[in-house]
């Protein structure tokens, strides 16, 4: 399963997040792996970033929030590729049509 993980930090705690990327990238739960990871330079708070990762295990997933603790912020967001998205939503949407059909008999 994929998730997108936002997050954001000051220059308060760049030397301790820098650590804790070094960390994790030589701890990693088995099953746990980053698809992506991008950062930018921003206004308030100064850095942000958006890291999508891959795992079945939602233990993994608690476990990477955690290692970062109250160095950042951070929000986790279930994701999906587009194409799986959309077919996704066009059987929930027929479905939805081929109920409301039923219903009106």
């Amino acid at each position: 399963m994929l998730f997108v993980a936002e997050y954001e930090f000051g220059w308060d705690a760049l030397s301790a997040v820098i650590a804790k990327r070094i960390e994790w990238g030589e701890a990693l739960p088995v099953g746990f792996r980053f698809v992506g990871e991008y950062i930018w330079a921003s206004g308030e708070p100064p850095f942000r970033g958006v890291a999508v990762v891959e795992t079945a295990d939602i233990e993994a997933l608690n476990a990477f929030v955690l290692h970062y603790g109250p160095t950042l912020t951070m929000r986790i967001h279930p994701a999906t590729d587009v194409a799986t998205g959309i077919a996704t939503l066009a059987q929930e949407t027929g479905e939805r049509k081929a109920e409301g059909r039923k219903r009106k008999r």
